[in-house]
Order: C-alpha cells, then sequence, then structure tokens
C-alpha cells in the first residue's frame, strides 16, 4: 500500500509516519509551505534587500533539506493551502491512502483550529481517498 504522510516537522506529526512504516506501507512525506504564513514572517525573517520569490525559495530549500532526514520513497514540499496541497498531492501521486495525526503542533495549526477547522479536519472531508488519523 502507498500512503501519503504529510508533516509539519513536529514529534505529533511524525507519529502517522511512524505508524506507516510499523505496517510496511510504502511512504510518500509531503511538507506544505502555508502562503499565508510565509507572506506573514517574510519582513520579519528576510536578509535586507531580498524579495519575497528569493524568501520562499530558501524556505522551500531548507524544507527539502529537513525532509531528507525522513525514511520515504519520496519526499515532496510545495506551497499552498495545506489541506488543499494534501489532497492535490494524494491525487497526483496516487497513493491508496492519506495518512496524518490530528493536528500538528506548529503556528498554523494552532491558528487554523481557532479560525477555520484543522487541516486533518479538511483533508478527511473533501479527499477522494481515504484519509486515516493516527492519535
Amino acid at each position: 500500500m502507498k500512503v501519503l504522510v504529510p508533516l509539519d516537522f513536529s514529534k505529533e506529526a511524525e507519529k502517522a509516519l511512524e505508524f506507516a512504516k510499523e505496517h510496511g506501507w510504502s511512504v510518500i512525506v509531503l511538507h506544505v509551505l502555508e502562503e499565508s504564513l510565509l507572506e506573514k514572517i517574510y519582513p520579519w525573517f528576510s536578509k535586507p534587500g531580498m524579495d519575497f520569490k528569493k524568501f520562499v525559495e530558501e524556505r522551500l530549500k531548507e524544507a527539502e533539506k529537513e525532509l531528507e532526514k525522513y525514511d520515504a520513497e519520496k519526499r515532496i514540499v510545495k506551497t499552498g493551502k495545506c489541506w488543499k496541497a494534501i489532497i492535490e498531492t494524494a491525487e497526483e501521486e496516487g497513493v491508496d491512502m492519506i495518512v496524518m495525526t490530528e493536528k500538528g503542533s506548529g503556528a498554523v495549526a494552532e491558528i487554523e483550529d481557532v479560525t477555520l477547522g484543522s487541516c486533518a479536519e479538511r483533508v478527511a472531508r473533501h479527499a477522494k481517498k481515504p484519509v486515516l488519523i493516527v492519535r
């Protein structure tokens, strides 16, 4: 079975990867850089004179490097809305299932829980592929 495991690099999200590996499934890991969060942190975390596009490119490279530490068949980094990118990637990669935790522990997770509903909830509601939530 081939599964997609979205990761935000939190210990909580890594539980889904551990679960998939314990079951012997082939894993594709995905990290999504939230566009709205990148726009908010750009003024504080960019170097003087760095344009937004270059700032995003650097964040993508950092995320790609961070994903290298995970044992997976494939590693993907995207920008966009978390839940939409997860669903799109699941379809593009032809996975059998999406395996994720209820919520990560990042800033976006905290904001979404209050204002939008969690990423996992939206994935479960809108995905055509089965979604397994690991607690």
